[in-house]
């Protein structure tokens, strides 16, 4: 029995898209961090409040990456920006949550909770954005 050549190309397509997200992913993740880092480190701010800072920084880095590499779209930008502005903002919520609780409630290591947060916000992100933000209507 042949396999099924357009069900691996769609698979094909997949892996690599998913490889790209974690390229652009990694690069939005370095100027976070830095951005993190730096605030908490040289301006005292709370790793709670620095986080957002950073993850807001790391936006145009994701934006511009995922709309022109991951996900190659064709969307115009008065719509795709507004769609992932939300799937961000909504990330940007979900990562603070994780640091309000990892950092400020259980007084973990800020490291920890940005472990946490960027293990799970990329995954919600990268699904939302593949569904909402980039999607052709």
């Amino acid at each position: 029995m042949a396999p099924n050549l357009n069900k691996l190309g769609h698979q094909n397509e997949r892996h690599l898209t998913l490889l790209r997200y974690g390229l652009i992913g990694v690069c939005a993740t370095v100027v976070h961090a830095g951005i993190l880092w730096s605030l908490v480190t040289f301006a005292n701010l709370r790793p709670s409040f620095a986080t957002i800072l950073g993850f807001l920084a790391a936006f145009s880095v994701s934006y511009v990456g995922h709309y022109y590499f991951t996900f190659r779209s064709t969307e115009p930008h008065r719509r795709a920006l507004p769609r992932f502005l939300a799937v961000a903002l909504s990330g940007a919520i979900l990562n603070w949550l994780i640091f309000v609780i990892v950092n400020d409630s259980f007084q973990f290591d800020y490291w920890i909770a940005f472990l946490v947060a960027v293990i799970a916000v990329p995954i919600f992100v990268f699904v939302m954005s593949g569904r909402v933000a980039f999607k052709k209507v």
